[in-house]
């Protein structure tokens, strides 16, 4: 079986995902923040038998990964919260205590917080951003008016579910929803396929 932490990262077939209100839709891997900065994702992908695994076996091989991780945090900083196998989708959902432990987890690039606090960070909004009419907008005027407006930023191909309104987002991102927006990787690979990585780092501003 491959790397568990990367080998479920493109979505594939619709999933009524339960548990989270805001993943119960997604049909792609999505994650979603919460107000008091738990970070739930939810990895959507095909199966079929060939695949050669089942759903006692992945359960059994997610649970013994993400052991591994917590103890090498000396924290329960991860929890599985569930695991199927379907004729033709495999589903996780998994929970973060933060987006640090997120990022730690998939050794990868993730944030979470203020505008004032990724600034401080040292994250670059210089670049123009898109708003939900796909308009060239600067952060500044994005958030005019918004009280401590908030910030993802990212480095994979995800679906991000937020809480409040999308303000605006970076131009690698597709604003999809009022609380949803989508970042693909680029056509990068040998078969054509989508990327691990993205080319450019993802923002999402929301807070309304």
């Amino acid at each position: 079986m491959k790397k568990f932490r990367r080998f479920l990262m493109v979505g594939a077939a619709a999933l009524l995902l339960s548990g989270c209100g805001k993943l119960k839709d997604v049909d792609t891997t999505s994650v979603y923040v919460g107000q008091d900065g738990t970070v739930t994702e939810a990895i959507v992908d095909s199966y079929s038998e060939d695949d050669g695994y089942t759903e006692k076996e992945l359960k059994a091989f997610v649970n013994e990964d993400i052991s591994s991780f917590n103890e090498g945090t000396k924290e329960d900083t991860v929890k599985l919260l569930d695991c199927k196998v379907g004729r033709d989708t495999v589903m996780i959902r998994l929970e973060y205590t933060d987006a640090a432990s997120y990022a730690a987890y998939h050794r990868t690039e993730f944030f979470s917080g203020s505008l004032e606090e990724a600034k401080e960070a040292g994250y670059d909004f210089s670049a123009s951003f898109l708003d939900q009419e796909g308009k060239e907008v600067a952060i500044e005027e994005a958030v005019d008016g918004i009280k401590n407006p908030r910030v993802i930023i990212f480095e994979e191909p995800l679906q991000i579910v937020t809480e409040k309104q999308i303000l605006c987002a970076s131009s690698n991102v597709r604003i999809t929803g009022k609380t949803s927006a989508l970042a693909k990787a680029g056509e990068d690979t040998a078969d054509g396929t989508d990327g691990q990585f993205l080319e450019s780092l993802a923002y999402v501003v929301y807070g309304k």
